[in-house]
């Protein structure tokens, strides 16, 4: 019975070739769309899963809450945290601190290589992380001062096929032992490495290095007992803070006012930290709230596409009343109509299944290419049951697609079907709600494209206060710093350099908070963002002066004693024009407080995700600068590049020569939105075409059914335009429902997604209008064919048997 049920499933599914086609290929494309948003969402979801403790460490953060300065939730905490936490809390087992140290300059024999990230740790790191370690004893590795591990990467690159273990490495004027070889640091951890050195070599110099509070710079984790009640934990952190950081006698200020310690559990560190500013150690650092967007997303398209596999069959029931009344007027039961209709839809839902393997196995390397991911379809080789659950659910979406079709097309009266009575208006409300369901899906992921592109427009666009196109950063150490004023000049002399500047920070990031006061009637004290620079820093970044002056070499003041303040500043002083102001760094004698000279206006030197910070620059050459900013003319990058790297070699032969642009990191800093933005186009378009799939054969069917109708019109002398109207008038309808329905839905949804923004778009009337627009017109161009085809048709061959 099952070989017949089967036969007779692929002779009709031959036989209606169009249907068969549009069914396959909308299911494949939504299980396709599904898997992809899986391997998407389980490639973000498994960062830092490989440490078997994950569910029991946790990272230090502290929200800071200083005056003159925003409030701020940042990832860096103090160096005598952690020692003093495990030393004081028993339910604290361990704790290890990663603090980066930039990018290095380490030396064997005559090789010399910059390397990028290199993080001084503490012993007890490999015992809190389970990064593989392929040789070396990862209990006592970094046991010793001057003691280091390499990763694999490292290693090639100095010691080739020779076992690093037992040699040294040079940094500085140090030798540094290697102690053990790692892996490289696997993509999907968010804490990245290419040497680690040990935490005692810092604490054989200081002693004191693990008592220090105040200043906050590295990363610390603590490894708890397994079932401790975080929040009460945290409760417990005001009086420690209280402990170590009493009160001054002078301002008897407590130290709660300004610090408030909490706890992130490791595996939301990669997801849920956007709100976190200093957060340098964050690999792929991601928004976790667009996986919910993305698995909302994959579920629509799955909706939409089981949608339309559910209405075409039912709309193509319309050409099997003869069928099922000649079937069951020669004895077939209904169980056996009703389970020959379900081996249809499975028998399809298998097939689309197939095909969307095959889809994906051919489009997920080009998706790979537009989001930055290394997404494969050999995951599921690698977990079965992944597959194998997979298969089944598009078992059970083919059968439950089926079940209502089928239970419909069994349940035929057969004599009023063989009467040629009417059968159709059973299922006009269930298909024109399936019809508006699946369209309203689409207009909504269309409008919220729409608004998503328009918000990254937006902050792509946006005045952020500064000119960062087509400037050179390059790094540079202390030889660089020394010779600064003469690189600079000879820098100049290049025909493609426009000028050269320096700073202790790079702009795109929150600059440090330090210690700051002015002096009024009398001295009080504030902690804004600072930034040293040199001279040239305002004129290079092209930012706008709104009160006094820049930086200038004819004063001798302005070289330490002399600030620039942003608006933001200026505004929280409240003193109206603050120019002349006494002011200086908190560690300034009160009698020799240097002056603010000057009022930028206000310019995003972070992410704007966040507000503007309140903002100090200051010109401390002796300070030294960590970055070279060189601004190129556009015209030849190459040239300007080989001058650039030509003068570098020649004044700073100590330190290779390695740049990145600048417009490269604010590419980095929006990395998230725009995926967000690719993923919710790409899905967007998915919708919409497979929505249209489903009306292209409905309209088939629709056209099919009525073409006598039509022929009848033609002969009682009805227009073109007459027709048309009258056969897409009910499409456009349950589109303008749609509208309706979804445009409110999705205004809220995009509402909230724009909260994470500190600049951010209102939401516009049009936006909708024009999704709407959009959406109908695309519908009825996609049906126009079959009316159009049907309205031109000669009404003779439709009437010739009446």
């Amino acid at each position: 019975m099952f070989r017949n049920y089967l036969k007779v499933a692929l002779r009709n599914s031959w036989k209606n070739k169009l249907t068969t086609f549009i069914n396959l290929f909308s299911l494949a494309f939504g299980i396709a769309a599904c898997l992809v948003v899986y391997l998407f969402i389980k490639d973000e979801r498994s960062f830092d899963a490989l440490h078997a403790q994950k569910d029991q460490i946790y990272r230090l953060n502290e929200i800071q809450s200083f005056p003159g300065t925003n409030t701020q939730h940042v990832a860096l905490s103090m160096p005598g945290m952690g020692p003093n936490l495990h030393k004081d809390y028993p339910e604290v087992k361990g704790y290890t601190r990663f603090w980066g140290r930039g990018r290095r300059l380490f030396e064997r024999g005559d090789q010399r290589y910059l390397v990028d990230k290199t993080v001084m740790v503490d012993s007890t790191f490999l015992r809190m992380f389970d990064f593989p370690l392929l040789s070396g004893d990862r209990k006592t590795a970094l046991n010793e001062p001057y003691t280091v591990l390499i990763t694999q990467e490292v290693a090639d690159k100095f010691f080739g096929s020779e076992d690093p273990v037992g040699e040294s490495l040079t940094m500085g004027d140090k030798p540094y032992r290697v102690t053990g070889l790692l892996e490289n640091a696997p993509e999907n951890s968010h804490l990245q490495f290419d040497v680690l050195i040990s935490m005692p070599t810092v604490t054989s110099e200081n002693p004191d290095f693990n008592q220090q509070f105040g200043s906050n710079f590295m990363n610390t984790y603590l490894l708890m007992e397994a079932g401790t009640d975080m929040r009460a934990f945290e409760s417990k952190m005001p009086e420690f803070l209280l402990r170590y950081m009493p009160p001054d006698a002078e301002s008897a200020r407590n130290v709660n006012d300004f610090y408030q310690v909490y706890y992130q559990a490791l595996p939301d560190v990669h997801l849920a930290s956007m709100n976190v500013e200093h957060d340098y150690q964050n690999y792929r650092k991601f928004n976790g709230t667009y996986l919910k967007v993305f698995a909302l997303v994959g579920i629509f398209i799955l909706l939409i596409a089981g949608f339309n596999f559910m209405n075409l069959i039912i709309a193509r029931a319309s050409h099997r009343w003869k069928e099922v009344g000649v079937r069951k007027a020669v004895g077939a039961l209904k169980k056996q109509l009703f389970s020959q209709f379900l081996v249809e839809s499975v028998l399809l839902g298998v097939a689309a299944f197939l095909l969307a393997l095959i889809l994906n196995l051919g489009f997920v390397p080009l998706l790979n290419l537009l989001i930055d991911r290394e997404l494969s379809m050999l995951y599921f080789l690698d977990h079965p049951l992944l597959l194998i659950l997979a298969f089944a659910l598009s078992l059970a979406l083919g059968l439950l697609a089926g079940i209502y079709p089928a239970f419909y097309l069994a349940s035929y009266d057969t004599v009023r079907v063989l009467k040629g009575g009417n059968v159709k208006s059973r299922n006009s409300i269930f298909t024109s709600g399936l019809v508006v369901l699946q369209f309203g899906l689409a207009i909504g992921m269309i409008i919220s494209t729409l608004i998503v592109v328009q918000q990254l427009w937006f902050m792509k666009n946006k005045d952020i206060g500064f000119n960062k196109d087509h400037i050179m950063l390059v790094d540079m150490n202390d030889e660089a710093n020394k010779v600064f004023e003469t690189l600079k000049e000879e820098l100049k002399k290049s025909s493609h350099v426009r000028g050269v500047t320096a700073a202790g920070q790079r702009i795109g990031n929150n600059f440090h908070q330090w210690g700051f006061k002015l002096k009024t009637d009398s001295i009080f004290g504030l902690t804004p963002s600072n930034v040293n620079v040199d001279y040239d820093y305002l004129d290079v970044y092209e930012i706008e002066l709104k009160e006094g002056r820049g930086f200038s070499r004819d004063y001798a003041s302005d070289k330490d004693y002399a600030f620039v303040i942003n608006e933001s500043f200026a505004e929280e002083l409240n003193v109206g024009n603050p120019v002349g102001l006494a002011a200086g760094h908190s560690y300034y004698p009160d009698d020799t407080l240097g002056t603010i000279i000057g009022v930028v206006k206000d310019f995003n030197f972070n992410s704007l995700h966040y507000d503007i910070n309140t903002l100090a620059l200051v010109v401390h050459p002796d300070w030294g600068y960590e970055e070279l900013s060189v601004k190129i003319s556009g015209e030849n990058i190459p040239a300007a590049i080989r001058d650039v790297e030509r003068t570098w070699n020649e004044m700073v032969p100590s330190w290779p020569f390695k740049y990145t642009f600048l417009d490269e990191h604010f590419e980095e800093l929006y990395r998230s939105d725009q995926q967000m933005e690719s993923v919710v186009t790409i899905m967007a378009l998915l919708a919409i075409f497979i929505a249209c799939m489903g009306l292209f054969g409905l309209a088939a069917i629709t056209t099919e059914r009525k073409v006598k109708e039509i022929g009848i019109r033609k002969i009682l002398g009805a227009s073109l335009g007459h027709i048309m109207g009258g056969l897409s008038r009910n499409f456009a309808v349950m589109i303008l429902i749609a509208f309706i329905v979804f445009s409110p839905i999705t205004w809220i949804l995009m509402q909230r997604w724009l909260e994470n923004f500190a600049y951010r778009i209102d939401i516009q009337w049009w936006v909708f209008i024009l999704g709407g627009i959009m959406a109908l017109l695309i519908a009825l161009l996609t049906i126009s064919y079959h009316i159009i085809r049907s309205a031109r048709a000669n009404p003779v061959e439709s009437l010739r048997y009446e």
